[in-house]
């Protein structure tokens, strides 16, 4: 492993990438924080660009196990006990810390990629990661989103549990360009609505289908819903009017899921 002192250019750029969605997009990168996470972007095969390593923690339990698993053209970085703490997103950088390449794949198509789960202004990175991790359980190709939280943030690759390694993440600028896009493409678009749509598990959810999830606060505005083929409700028994868009995304992830394993 290479020294690394707490000065050195490297460690700002590192600064950076955690901090600035531009940075990573000029870099075409994702921080990776912790050896779990580090583990399984190696299991997906991410290309790898730099390791960081704590030395305080190089020679501990996960953090060593996940060094041995890296590519002889890989030679970590050994910085100071704490810069990594300092420097990323996480409360704690867990003693290793990656940035590894970032995909940009193309728009999916309805043969290769039957089921879309489209993210339309939602704005948490920690409800956003919960549905990309939602949508690649439930066999979804590919997630879209549409304006809103940045897919590239640390936050958001540590909510997905490192599911956005093994699914197609198509970034735009436009929940309305999108659904334009995916219809276009050839699929039919369900928007989820509070009230007076088709109940969820009563809807033909077979076919090239593309789902729709509005922002947390406001949902879907009143002229996307008017773009769409239909609207969903997940119908409540209890006196909750909603769910929480992560909820709801994978409630209806999984009824999509249970619809084609039927056919």
């Amino acid at each position: 492993m290479r020294p690394l002192s707490a000065r050195n250019p490297r460690i700002q750029r590192l600064a950076r990438l955690a901090r600035r969605g531009e940075e990573r997009a000029a870099q075409r990168a994702l921080l990776v924080e912790g050896p779990v996470l580090l583990g399984t972007a190696l299991d997906a095969q991410v290309p790898l660009v730099d390791v960081y390593v704590d030395e305080a923690a190089w020679d501990r339990g996960a953090v060593a196990a996940v060094l041995e698993r890296l590519p002889a053209s890989v030679e970590p970085w050994l910085v100071p006990p704490g810069v990594l703490d300092r420097v990323g997103d996480a409360a704690t950088s867990q003693g290793i810390t990656a940035v590894v390449e970032r995909r940009e794949p193309p728009w999916p198509t309805p043969a290769a990629t039957p089921f879309v789960l489209v993210l339309a202004e939602v704005s948490d990175p920690g409800n956003a990661g919960t549905l990309i991790r939602a949508a690649a359980a439930a066999g979804a190709g590919a997630v879209v989103v549409g304006g809103g939280v940045d897919p590239s943030s640390p936050k958001v690759v540590r909510s997905s549990a490192g599911a956005i390694f093994g699914i197609d993440v198509v970034d735009t600028l436009s929940s309305f360009d999108s659904v334009a896009k995916l219809r276009a493409l050839g699929y039919r678009t369900a928007g989820m609505v509070v009230r007076d749509g088709t109940p969820h598990d009563a809807a033909d959810l077979t076919g090239p289908l593309a789902v729709v999830l509005g922002n947390e606060a406001h949902g879907l505005s009143p002229e996307l819903v008017a773009t769409l083929d239909q609207q969903l409700t997940i119908e409540m028994a209890g006196p909750t009017e909603s769910l929480n868009v992560a909820m709801a995304g994978t409630v209806v992830c999984f009824e999509v899921l249970r619809q084609r394993r039927r056919t």
